[in-house]
């Protein structure tokens, strides 16, 4: 079976293992300088976490972390309008996770 043992690796784990070349081609159409600002953010990275523990449902990601639910819905608007990248669309969520393993990998 040629993909024995991948499913236990982390997206992180992949996109660490790569070449420079395919990193970079995986960057393309990406400005990494607009995500720096969300990356380094640890509130909203720790909501983001939070987002993706919980399978993208803003209602246990809200109660998970204590908070309005309107207050969670505020900041993943902060990084919906500073990415273009919708965090509870599961594209978006697998491309905002493979760019932040790229930003951390840099």
């Amino acid at each position: 079976m040629p993909f024995s043992g991948y499913y236990r690796l982390s997206i992180s784990e992949i996109v660490g293992a790569l070449g420079k070349s395919s990193r970079e081609k995986l960057l393309e159409g990406y400005d990494l300088k607009n995500f720096v600002k969300i990356f380094e953010d640890r509130e909203l990275m720790s909501t983001l976490s939070s987002l993706f523990k919980n399978n993208l449902n803003v209602s246990q990601t809200a109660r998970a972390l204590f908070m309005h639910r309107n207050t969670l819905i505020y900041r993943l608007n902060k990084v919906r309008s500073a990415t273009g990248l919708d965090p509870c669309s599961f594209n978006d969520a697998v491309k905002l996770l493979i760019l932040h393993a790229l930003y951390r990998a840099k």
